[in-house]
């Protein structure tokens, strides 16, 4: 059973994230949605996740907090995602950041329709080897 931590403070994001990975991942996976990052923190070592998707972009407690968090007692793989409503080039430097902050792997919003399904795959399959 791979687990999966999905932070996002959209819950319709949350929502198609989740209906991705369960109609399109063909490994079996558990998938814990948090719409708070606070919470998610405070979880994160309960459910020991094998994975992290995190919005950078979020009230009180932000992407960027979770990933340092994270990084500083784990080696767990995380996946940055960021829909900012900035020019393009702005949401390219968000992710860009995540990844210097610890993120592992990063997608644009806008690309996650059409990218998710291959990118949390080839996660996957890089985890099990």
């Amino acid at each position: 059973m791979i687990r999966i931590m999905l932070v996002d403070d959209s819950q319709a994001l949350l929502k198609l994230i989740q209906g991705i990975i369960s109609a399109e991942v063909k490994f079996d996976t558990e998938v814990f949605t948090f719409s708070n990052a606070v919470v998610a923190k405070e979880q994160f070592s309960k459910i020991s996740p094998d994975f992290v998707i995190t919005d950078i972009e979020m009230p009180n407690f932000d992407g960027y907090q979770l990933i340092e968090y994270i990084r500083s007692i784990s080696a767990t793989t995380i996946l940055a995602i960021s829909g900012s409503n900035h020019e393009d080039n702005c949401t390219n430097t968000i992710l860009h950041c995540a990844k210097l902050h610890g993120a592992d792997y990063s997608i644009l919003k806008k690309d996650i329709v059409e990218n998710f399904s291959s990118l949390i795959t080839e996660m996957i399959v890089t985890h099990i080897q």
